[in-house]
C-alpha cells in the first residue's frame, strides 16, 4: 500500500478528533495543573509587603492561643505608619469587654481591613454567591473588611481566590489593595488566579513579639502594607500552593501575594479552548505532511524540536500572564507521531509483502530476501552494472500453436515455462521478462553475483535436460517436438526502473541486452541448443566446455564477434564430445585460412548441423572464392 498524503492527513485529522473530546471533556485536567504550577514562581516580593507573624517564638513568648486582644491593640499601634494594615484574624467571638472594646479602638484609629468569612455558598444565575457568613464582634463595627475565602482545587493545590461571590463584600486581599493603592481592577471573576512570586516564607516579615515588644523600630512600617496573620503550622491555616514544593503556604502569604499580583499586574489567564483546538490541528497536520514528504526520520527529527520549541514558548507566554496547555500539544505530537509511524510501518510491510510476493514469481528467494534488506538497489533509474544476460526461445512456436488447440497450447506453455522459470530462480537469477514463449533473465543484479556467468551457464545447461524430460512426457501425450535456443552475454548493462513514476518494470537495457537477443537467434541457424558470446565463455572456461562456432557481425552491430557453443559442464564431457570439437574446431581454422578441401573433410567427420553450414559455406568459396581482404567473417542478415 503506497503511503499517501491524504492517508497521512486522515491519521492527523482523528488523532485530532479523539484528542479534541478528551480535551473539552477535561481528561488530564489535573496534570495540565500540575505541569503549570512548575511555572509559577522566580519573581521578587515587593518591598513594601510586609508580614507580621504569629509563628512558632511567638507563640512560646506569649503563650497558647487564643491571646488577649490587648496583643492585637498593641500591634496595631506599633504599626500605625503603615499605609493599610490587614489583620487576617478571625475576630468571630466575644473575650472580654475590656479586651474587645481596646482592639476597636485601636482599628478604628489605624487604616485597619479585618475578616469576614462565608461558610457555604449558593449557585444563583450561573453566579457562585457566598450565603452563611461570619461576621466580626460588634466592638468592631464600622472597621472596614474583606471575606478571606480561597479556591482549592480538587487536588488540594490552592491557585486562585474568590474574587465576586457577594455583592456586600469585598474580597479581603482586593479590600487591602484597593486601601494600599487606591485603584480598583476592571473585572472580577470568582476564580481569581494568584500569581504566586515565589516559595513560602518569600516576603519579608516579623514575628509580631518582636513588634509588641519594641525590638523592632515602627518606622520600618512606614507607608507600607502591613499583613498580620499566623504562619505557625499549629494555627493550621495554611494550604499547599504551585511554589510549595513540599511545605505549605500561609494564608496571610497568600494574601499577600495575591495583593503582589493585583499591584503589578500581572494577572494570569488560561489559554482559551479555541487557540488549542487550533493548535492542536495545526501541529497534527505539521507531522503528517512531515511524514510524507521526509519520512519517518524527518518526523522523528521534527516531533522533538516541535515539543521543546512550544515548552520555551510557554515558558514565555507564561512570563505574559497566559497559561499555555502544557498536555494536549505534546501528546498530540507523540500520537500523531506513533500514529503515522504505525501506518508507515503496516503500509512498507504490506508493500514489500506484495513486492515479495511479486519478485518471488520472477527471482529466487535469496534474491527477494536481499532485496527486501536493501531496497535502494531498485532504484529508479537503474545503475551501470556487469551482469550476464539470458534468452530464451521455443523455436517454430508459431508452427505449433497452429496444431494445439488454445487449451492445449495454454497447458503446454505454462508447464515449460513454469519448469524453465524454476530452474532460474534455483540459481538465483532473475526473471525479466515473458514474450509469449520467450524469457529473458539476468544474473549480477540487483545482487552482487560474481559468478554470474557461471549461473547462467548452469542455468542454460540444466535447462536443456529439464526440456529432454518434458519431450519424453509430452510425447506421451501426443504433444509436438519442442526445441529451445538459448542465447548468452556477459558485458555492462543498465539495471533499474524503467519506464513512468506510475507504472514502471525492473529491467535490463544496453547494448549488451540487445547482443543476448541475437546471440539467442543465431542458434536457430546453426541448430545448436546454447550459444554464448566470448566474454561469457571467457568468465567461465574453467568449468564449462565450449566448442568455437564460427566468426559473425550480428544484425545492428559492427564489430565482428567469435560465438561459442555451451556443450556441458567439464565433469560432464565424453571422448565422444572432445573428439567432435578437436574436428569441428580444426575444420573452422582451416576454413578461416581458406583451406576449403580440408576444411571439408574435417567438418564431415563431425556430422552435425553445424558442420553441414560450413561445409556448404566451403562448396560455395571453392566456385567462387571470397575477395582478399575476406577475414572470415559472416554477416547476419537476420536477428
Amino acid at each position: 500500500m503506497k503511503i499517501t498524503l491524504k492517508n497521512c492527513i486522515i491519521i492527523a485529522v482523528i488523532c485530532f478528533l479523539i484528542l479534541s473530546l478528551l480535551f473539552y471533556i477535561g481528561f488530564f485536567s489535573n496534570i495540565q495543573l500540575k505541569l503549570a504550577d512548575t511555572l509559577y514562581g522566580g519573581k521578587t516580593p515587593l518591598d513594601s509587603i510586609v508580614l507580621v507573624t504569629i509563628d512558632d517564638k511567638s507563640l512560646q513568648e506569649i503563650g497558647r492561643w487564643p491571646w488577649d486582644r490587648e496583643i492585637f491593640a498593641k500591634t496595631i499601634e506599633k504599626t500605625s505608619q503603615a499605609k493599610v494594615i490587614g489583620i487576617d484574624v478571625a475576630f468571630f467571638e466575644q473575650s472580654t469587654p475590656e479586651q474587645d472594646k481596646l482592639l476597636g479602638e485601636a482599628a478604628r484609629k489605624a487604616n485597619v481591613i479585618i475578616p469576614v468569612e462565608y461558610t457555604s455558598f449558593a449557585k444563583e444565575d450561573g453566579r457562585i454567591i457566598g450565603k452563611r457568613l461570619l461576621k466580626p464582634i460588634k466592638e468592631l463595627e464600622g472597621v472596614k473588611t474583606g471575606y478571606v475565602n480561597i479556591v482549592t482545587d480538587l487536588d488540594g493545590i490552592t491557585r486562585a481566590v474568590n474574587m465576586d461571590v457577594s455583592d456586600e463584600y469585598e474580597n479581603f486581599a482586593y479590600a487591602v489593595y484597593k486601601e494600599y493603592w487606591k485603584k480598583e481592577i476592571d473585572t472580577k471573576t470568582p476564580r481569581f488566579l494568584v500569581n504566586f512570586a515565589g516559595k513560602p516564607g518569600s516576603f519579608k516579615s516579623y514575628s509580631i513579639t518582636d513588634i509588641t515588644n519594641d525590638r523592632i523600630n515602627s518606622e520600618e512600617f512606614e507607608n507600607k502594607l502591613v499583613l498580620v496573620g499566623a504562619t505557625s503550622p499549629d494555627m493550621h491555616d495554611d494550604y499547599f500552593v504551585p511554589t510549595s514544593a513540599g511545605k505549605a503556604m500561609p494564608g496571610v502569604e497568600i494574601h499577600a501575594n495575591t495583593i503582589q499580583t493585583l499591584i503589578n499586574k500581572d494577572f494570569l489567564k488560561e489559554q482559551s479552548k479555541l487557540t488549542v483546538i487550533i493548535l492542536l490541528l495545526l501541529i497534527a497536520l505539521v507531522i503528517s505532511i512531515t511524514v510524507y514528504r521526509f519520512g519517518l526520520k524527518g518526523a522523528t527529527i521534527i516531533s522533538p524540536i516541535i515539543i521543546v520549541v512550544y515548552l520555551i514558548f510557554s515558558i514565555k507566554a507564561f512570563d505574559y500572564g497566559i497559561i499555555m496547555n502544557l498536555v494536549y500539544l505534546p501528546i498530540i505530537v507523540l500520537v500523531c507521531y506513533v500514529s503515522e509511524t504505525l501506518y508507515v510501518y503496516l503500509s512498507t510491510k504490506k508493500e514489500k509483502q506484495r513486492v515479495k510476493e511479486t519478485l518471488a514469481k520472477y527471482v529466487s528467494p535469496a534474491v527477494v530476501t536481499e532485496v527486501m534488506k536493501h531496497p535502494d538497489k531498485l532504484k529508479l533509474g537503474g545503475a551501470r552494472k556487469l551482469i550476464t544476460v539470458f534468452f530464451s526461445d521455443i523455436r517454430g512456436f508459431t508452427t505449433i500453436s497452429e496444431k494445439l488447440s488454445p487449451e492445449k497450447l495454454v497447458h503446454i506453455l505454462n508447464e515449460y515455462l513454469t519448469a524453465m522459470t524454476d530452474i532460474i530462480m534455483k540459481h538465483e537469477g532473475v526473471v525479466d521478462k515473458y514474450i509469449g514463449d520467450a524469457i529473458m533473465a539476468f544474473w549480477g543484479a540487483p545482487l552482487e553475483q560474481p559468478n554470474h556467468a557461471e549461473m547462467a551457464c548452469s542455468t542454460s545447461i540444466d535447462m536443456i535436460k529439464k526440456l529432454k524430460e518434458l519431450k519424453q512426457k509430452w510425447e506421451k501425450e501426443k504433444f509436438p517436438d519442442i526445441n529451445i535456443g538459448i542465447g548468452l552475454n556477459t558485458g555492462h548493462a543498465v539495471i533499474g526502473n524503467m519506464g513512468s513514476y506510475e507504472r514502471f518494470d525492473y529491467t535490463a537495457m544496453g547494448d549488451a541486452i540487445n547482443l543476448g537477443s541475437r546471440l539467442e537467434g543465431l542458434t536457430k541457424q546453426y541448430s545448436v541448443n546454447i550459444i554464448a558470446s566470448e566474454e561469457t565463455k571467457k568468465a567461465v572456461e574453467d568449468k564449462f566446455v565450449f566448442r568455437k562456432l564460427d566468426l559473425v557481425r550480428v544484425k545492428g552491430k559492427k564489430q565482428p564477434i567469435v560465438i561459442y557453443e555451451l556443450v556441458c559442464r567439464k565433469n560432464e564431457i565424453t571422448d565422444a564430445i572432445k573428439t567432435k570439437i578437436k574436428y569441428y574446431e580444426k575444420g573452422l581454422e582451416l576454413y578461416l585460412n581458406k583451406k576449403w578441401g580440408k576444411a571439408i573433410t574435417e567438418f564431415q567427420k563431425v556430422k552435425d548441423n553445424a558442420s553441414e553450414i560450413f561445409i556448404e559455406r566451403c562448396k560455395e568459396f571453392k566456385k567462387n572464392p571470397p575477395p582478399k581482404k575476406w577475414s572470415g567473417v559472416w554477416i547476419m542478415t537476420e536477428k
